[in-house]
This record gives C-alpha cells, structure tokens and sequence, in this order.
C-alpha cells in the first residue's frame, strides 16, 4: 500500500502538511520526483505461543534511507534494530508468550489493524495486517501391534527425534495361577520376551524452548468387576470378567519398561535421551518426553509381553498428562491427550474340521464321529485347548447334548478334559459323541451343538490356544436315527419343512384316497394329521403337493407371525368341490393356531377351492408367497383357462389365488391365471413364491419364445397377462427335472447329452460374438447332469456338469435345493457315478450330489453318493437349517422319509 502523510492520524496530518506546505515554498524542481516510500510483502496471518514468529519485509520509494515503525502491535512483536542493507526493508520477529514480557496464554488471541509504517522523513507508506495466536497443539498417534512382532519403522529425519531401536528385551513377573472353577492357586515366576514399541508425540509447530510432556500408560482394566458375584479380585471370574475382556493389563501384557538397563537406545545403539521413566514403582508405566527446540515429532517407547496366554485383540491408552516445561497445549483445550494402543494375540490358532475339511456336521444321537484339530501358528512348547458349548444349552432337559473323547487302545472312546498338541504335532484327531437327549414340550428342533474354544476357562492359563472363530465346529445331534415310514400305506408325495423344525409330508391314504397332511418333529414323532379331504369322499389316487410359508400379519393390533401351508391335487370326482369340468386343480389353505397346537383350515365353507378349465388339468406345483400370502398352483392343462389361450397338446398353467376378507371370514379367489403352450406337449417341474415373482418352471419341445430355442423354460406370471417367457435350452434333448429360484437367480436342473460350462464377456469382446455372456454345450456320449443358473431376465450366470467320471453312464437329475451357499441334486445312474462303486446289474441306482458354486476343489462341497439299493427313487429334497439333507424317497412302492448329512452321509440306514 502507499500512501502520504495526510492518510495518517488528524494530528499527524496538521503537522505533516505544514512541512509539505514549507517544501512547496523552495519552489519546483526539474527532476522526477522520487517515488512514494512502499512496503512489499504480507506477513502470515498465525502466529503459535512458543514458535518464532518471523517475516521479512521489502520496501522502495523514498528519497533517502527509510525508517520503520509498528503501530497497534503486540508486545511480543517488534522490528530488528538495523535495517536490510541489501536492500531496502527490515525484520520483523518475535516469539509470542515468550518475547515482549514472558506473557505466556495471555498473547493467545488476534490482534487487528496492526501496521508497519515506513518514512523517508519528507513521505510515508504503511502497510495494516492482522495477526491471530494460537496454540501449539501437541497430538498423539496411536499404534495397533501384534504380540512378538515389530512395528513399522519410522524414517530417520532432521525434524524429528532420533527413532528407537525396536529392540527385544524380557519381563518377569508372578502369574496369577487358577483352579478348575477359576479360585486363586497361587502364583508361578515366569518370563516373557518383549518387543520394543512407541508411539508417535507430534508438535504442530517447532518451540523455539524445550517442551517436557508427562505421559502414562492407562487401561479399563478393573479387578473389582467381577461375574458371577464374586469379590475376590485375584478370581477368575474378576480378572478375566466380561468387563474386563479386551482390556490390557498394565504390568503383565504391557510395560513401559522392563528393566532399568533395557532402556531404548537409537539404531545406532546410543541411550535415548528424550525419554525418562518413572521407575519408582514395581511397574514402570510413565515418564517425561522431551522434544528439544526444532523438533516436532518425538517417540515415547513401550514394550509390549510377547506371553503364552490366549487373549483377543486387547487394548490400552497412553495418555499426556501434562506440559512440564516449555510453551505447548495439550490439545486445542488444554487438557489430557490420548491415544488408543491395541495388540493382536499372537497365540496359535486352533480350527477344527471334518475329514473332508467342513466346519459343519450333523451325527445320530448315541454315535461318535471323529474331527481333526489343527493348530496354526509358531509355538516352542506344548499347546492345550479346552473345547465346549459355545452358548447357552436351551431346550433340552440334560445338562450336556455331547462329549468330547478320544479313540483309546482298545479302538473305544473316553472323555478327555482337553485337546493335547506335543511340540512339532500341529494336527491331532479326537471325536464327538453325541448323548441322548430329551427336548423340553414346546421344543420341536434337533440340538444344535456349536463347539469352540472354552475362553472363560482358558482366560489367563498360559499355553492354551486360540480359536480361529467363536464357533470351530457347528454339530446337529440328529434324533431320527432311521427312515420314518407308514405302516398304515399312506402315500407320502411331497415334504416341506417349517417353523420350529417341523416335518409337512403330504400324500394320501389308499382305500378312499384321502388327501392328508402328516406333521412331524425333527425325531418323527407324529404331531397332527391334517385332513384335507373328507374322509367320507373317495377320491382317485393323484400326487398331493405342499408348501408352507410365514408372514407377518396384524391381530388385535400386534404384529405376529403367521404359519400356513398350502396344499394342491388333481381331482375328476364330483367332490371335493365344485367340479369344473375334467380334471381340476383343487387347493386347500391352512394356518396354524398358538393356542392348540395345531393347523386349522383358513378358508370359509369346507376349505376346499376347485378351478380349472372344462378339459383335464394337472397340479404339478403349489407355493404360498410370504408377503402377502397369496398362493400359486402350477400344472399342465390340455384347455383353456383364458380366451384363446390353448395352443394345443398339454399347455402350462399358472394361478394366482387371493385371500379375501367377507363378513368377518376368509374366502378364497382367482386373481388371475397365466397360460403358456406350444402345438406340443409342455411339462411343469416346479416353481417360485418368493418375493414378488411368480415363477413357473417347465420345459417344451417346441419353442415358446420366438427366438427359436427349445426345452427348459421359465416365466413370472406377476409381470401380466401375457408374460415373457425365457427359453434357454438348445434341443429337445434337454429334459427338466426341477427349477428353483433364491437371491442369486433361476436354477435349473436336468440331464442332456451334454457337457456345460459358462464363459462370462470380457470386454475385449465387446463387438464380436462373444460379447455376451453364454453356456457352451459340448456333445457327450452318454446323458450328464446339468445345472445352470440365470437371472430372471434369462440371462446366463453359471453352467455346472454331473456326470460320472469317464462319461460311461447316463445320468439323470430330478431334484435339487439350494443347502449352505450351493445345490444339491439328486437323481439316477445306470453306472458308476462313484468312482469305484459297482454300477447298477439292472436298471438304475438313485445318486446325490452337492454342486460347490464357488468351484473349489474342497471334499465338503464336492461330494457324491450313489444309494445301492435296488428300486430307489428320490421324490423329493428338502434343506433343514443346512444342517441336512431330507429326501422324500419311494423304494418298490414304499415311501419314506431319509435323512443326510451336510457330507451326504446317510443318517438313517436302510435296511437291505
């Protein structure tokens, strides 16, 4: 800025003018004049108590050496005595709290419209700026570490405090020993090494004087929060309480320092000399930090007890307590400055797998299986691990639903307290048996058994293992130890499970044909037949089919969960229901009732709703939507349920019926009908009520979507009256057994003469024929298996093969259910679909198999079982908590109920 002297004060400006007033009067000069004096530059608008504040103004103009002044300045602010010989101008410098009177906090604060004048005598320029105090604020950074190993080194720098060597030293001290039930038990010496840790004390600002920081080591640590009731602070149950988990304990996990003479010296050996410790105490854990002038990062060291006890990521704090010396804040308030210090245990790992490498199983009661225990990690001695119940045992009326033993010399089993690992054995075998157990009344599921490491018992017990995870191994104790049969020849046709693992088998009663539905605990204990049919009516023999669902409803202004199964038959007798013409499809709806135990009918009148179309109409499949509880029945006609909707041979058909309120009661209705067809004869495998889709899943000979492809086809009846339908097969060759949707898509299921992989776009193929994703079919001598997954839109998303392993059978595949993440088939071989099992001497042998969707090569997901037992089909497959496998199976005209593992192992034995 420039300016005259008549831009100052009024006084200044009166006497400023009369000697302007003098000079005018010598009269006028011929050179130029000289320019106005002018200030260059603008100082910085912060300024931090204890740091060297400093600029250096230029300047020009004038017509002789120029003086400088400050007006309205601060006390800590002033200009050097001499000027800038070099050039015009001068320094400006000064040190807030400290220059200017030793003012300390009280400099804090701006200062408005200082100005720095200059003057040759005869003019003048000024120049105001502003200038705001602040702290010097110290902040703290954590550190998160891991027991025996060293942390990330910082860089050698001028700034900074020499960095610490992170050296190993050793910590003694009495560890607290427990009994069984975790009572104090003495005390036993040990010594642990440790690992040489810090973390890093950073000043904003360089302090032109030393600046001393207190600090200390704190933790949550609190022994007299204790479970249990207990008070001694040495017990278990104080120590190692749910208050205490995760918290260090100062002075056995971390120290910071062991030993007067391990104290951090820098990489080049020499003894740190800004750090000193408290060493008074039988712990040491605090000190003095010293950052000295210049420097604005410095190092606090630590060590951290590289010990043998498993324990969880555990945490600590160091914390500034307070400026000793020195112009520095802790923190823009003042006050102390924390930071979070967290160690990862570094104990082995210890996981527990099947045979085949699963982490989950399903064993009879009254059985024992065996499981590898495996530890990770570097060890120098014996390692234990106590195992048990991870949670709290509900439902059942024993203490205990299993044991943990081990395979003696006799080839027989005992009860062990703890898994034993000998130094360089990382693997060792044990096994479960599980107990007979008795549920309590309302109780209907198989006990779960999670087993983990027992980390209440093994708090604070050096050389015991960690686990892997909270749950190592998740058994189910199967209560049906053998295949749930009718005695009476009932015709089971179809099984669904539902709420509290209950068992919905649905047939029907030869002699009169009564539909019925028979539910069933998870131990085959018979809990209702429903009948669906009037006993009195006799019917003809036709596949009854069931789905149960659960919806949320409102009763008396609460919201409650609301049980229900659908159930769907072909009838051609005058009743049940009013006959339509043919063969009708018949549905009947029923909910369950909390206060007697049992399933009721929903709908007004005899529960019974009969549709169909003058000609002949087959139920292939019925679902019960979840939301709103509308439900579905699909099937096969050979009329016409809209206008001109019959396309000739056997057509698909979808229903949609309603559940209307009328005069207090609930009736059912038809929302609409959904017909597809060719000039051929379509089939229906199956269908989907979830969500807000209404999938039907079938296959043609002809094509159905116009584009030309034939075979397995789908479509959503809920997008309208004439849906698009997604025909994804090549040739009629390509027959359908099962179709199933969940979150990831369509998945359907068959066998072709045909090899299928799926190859996914790249975009290197954008603009050839391979721009989009496809399944490749390769031709085969013999039928495979397939499932192939889509998205709703018919778009492909995966293609799996199941086929023998030299392709020298035929394989067929009628069922599957989605069980932990992949599908699970089942169907026929008329060979060796098990490598190395017999084929079959005549017709075919059912078959299983669990697909692995992420194509891993683990045993768990891939394998396959081939049933040798003569006359064996495989009706239907049903998933229960992924824990099993429940198969609905006709063996020579018997039906009965099968139960296999996550493994494929058959729980109930059939008998030859």
């Amino acid at each position: 800025m420039r300016a005259d002297l008549f831009s100052r004060s009024t006084a200044s400006g009166r006497l400023l003018g009369v000697a302007l007033i003098a000079l005018a009067a010598t009269g006028c000069k011929t050179e130029k004049d000289p320019d106005q004096p002018t200030l260059l530059g603008a100082p910085p608008t912060t300024a931090y108590l204890g740091v060297e504040y400093y600029y250096n103004w230029g300047a020009y103009g004038g017509e002789s050496i120029l003086d400088y002044s400050l007006t309205n300045a601060p006390s800590w602010l002033a200009l050097e005595d001499t000027s800038n010989k070099a050039r015009q101008g001068i320094i400006m410098r000064g040190v807030p709290g400290l220059s200017g009177g030793n003012r300390g906090e009280a400099d804090l604060g701006q200062t408005e419209n200082i100005e720095i004048v200059t003057t040759d005598g005869r003019m003048a320029g000024f120049q105001p700026f502003d200038i705001d105090v602040k702290r010097n604020v110290i902040t703290l950074a954590g550190a998160n570490l891991k027991e025996g190993e060293s942390q990330e080194s910082e860089d050698e720098s001028e700034e900074r405090c020499a960095v610490p060597e992170l050296d190993a030293g050793s910590y003694s001290y009495e560890l607290q020993k427990f009994t069984d039930e975790g009572a104090p038990d003495g005390t036993e010496s040990v010594t642990y090494p440790t690992k040489r840790a810090y973390v890093k004390v950073n000043l904003d600002q360089p302090s032109v004087t030393e600046v001393k920081i207190a600090f200390e080591l704190r933790s949550d640590f609190d022994p007299t929060a204790c479970d249990n009731d207990e008070t001694d602070p040495a017990h278990q149950d104080c120590k190692y309480s749910r208050a205490n988990t995760g918290a260090i304990i100062i002075g056995e996990d971390l120290v910071a320092l062991s030993d007067e003479l391990n104290h951090p010296v820098d990489k080049e050996g020499n003894p740190l000399e800004y750090v000193e410790y408290d060493t008074t105490g039988n712990t040491v854990t605090s000190g003095v930090v010293t950052l000295k002038p210049g420097l604005t990062e410095c190092y606090i060291p630590f060590e951290v007890v590289d010990d043998l006890i498993p324990e969880p990521t555990e945490v600590a704090t160091m914390v500034l307590t307070e400026v000793r010396q020195g112009i520095a804040s802790l923190g823009n308030g003042s006050v102390e400055v924390k930071a979070n210090l967290s160690i990862e245990d570094n104990e082995p790992l210890l996981s527990i797998e099947t045979v085949n490498g699963g982490s989950r199983d399903t064993i009879n009661t009254e059985t024992t299986r065996e499981y590898r225990a495996i530890l990770s990690g570097d060890r120098k001695t014996l390692f234990r691990a106590k195992l048990t119940r991870i949670g709290e045992l509900t439902g059942v009326v024993e203490d205990e639903t299993f044991e943990i033993v081990e395979k003696n010399a006799q080839g027989t089993y005992d009860p062990i307290e703890e898994l034993v690992f000998p130094l360089e054995q990382d693997e060792i075998t044990f096994g479960v048996r599980a107990l007979v157990y008795n549920n309590l009344q309302d109780e209907l599921d198989d006990n779960a058994a999670p087993i983990g490491v027992d980390v209440n018992y093994q708090a604070g017990r050096a050389g015991y293992a960690r686990g892997e995870s909270e749950t190592l191994l998740r058994l189910n104790l199967n209560r049906l130890i053998e295949p749930l049969v009718w005695s009476d020849g009932f015709m089971a046709t179809d099984v669904s499970l539902g709420h509290e693992g209950r068992v919905f088998v649905a047939g029907y009663l030869p002699g009169n044909n009564q539909v019925q539905v028979r539910i069933y605990d998870q131990a085959g204990t018979e809990l209702q037949i429903v009948e669906v049919t009037d006993p009195a009516i006799t019917l003809q023999p036709s596949d009854v089919f069931l789905d149960v669902g659960v919806r949320t409803v409102t009763e008396n202004n609460n919201r409650v969960n609301r049980y229900e199964i659908a159930v769907a038959f072909s009838s051609d007798q005058a009743e049940p229901g009013a006959p339509v013409g043919g063969s009708d499809a018949v549905t009947a709806l029923f909910h369950y009732d909390g206060a007697s135990g049992n399933y009721l009918p929903s709908w007004i009148g005899n529960n019974i709703f009969r549709i169909g179309t003058p000609a002949e109409d087959s139920v292939r499949w019925v679902g019960i939507n979840g939301t709103t509880g509308y439900v579905l029945v699909g099937g096969e006609t050979r009329g016409a349920w809209n206008t001109d909707a019959y396309q000739g041979g056997t057509d698909s058909f979808l229903a949609r019926i309603d559940t209307a309120e009328n005069a207090g009661a609930l009736e059912p209705t038809l929302a609409w009908t959904r017909q597809v067809g060719s000039s051929g004869d379509e089939t229906v495998v199956g269908g989907s009520s979830q969500g807000s889709l209404a999938l039907l899943f079938g296959a043609s000979p002809m094509t159905l979507d116009g584009l030309g492809n034939v075979g397995p086809y789908f479509f959503n009846g809920n997008t309208g009256e004439s849906p698009t339908v997604y025909q994804v097969g090549e040739d009629s060759s390509e027959s359908l057994g099962d179709g199933l949707y969940g979150g990831a898509g369509v998945v359907l299921v068959g066998d072709a003469p045909y090899s299928y992989r799926f190859r996914e776009a790249q975009p290197e193929d954008a603009g050839t024929e391979n721009a989009e994703d496809e399944i490749i079919r390769t031709r085969l001598d013999n039928r495979a298996g397939f499932v192939l997954g889509f998205n709703t839109s018919g778009e492909p998303l995966s293609a799996y093969t199941v086929d023998d392993a030299g392709d020298l059978s035929n394989e067929f595949l009628t069922r599957g259910v989605r069980f932990d993440g992949d599908i699970v088939v089942s169907g026929n071989t008329n060979g060796s679909f098990v490598e190395g099992q017999a084929a079959p001497v005549t017709g075919t042998e059912s078959i299983l198999a669990r697909v692995d969707t992420s194509e891993s090569d683990v045993a768990f997901r891939n394998w396959r079982r081939q049933l040798a037992f003569e006359g064996l089909d495989i009706l239907d497959l049903e998933n229960y908590r992924d824990d099993e496998v429940v198969a609905l199976v006709n063996r020579n005209g018997e039906r009965m109920l099968l139960v296999f593992s996550p493994e494929g192992e058959l729980l109930t034995p059939i008998t030859p």
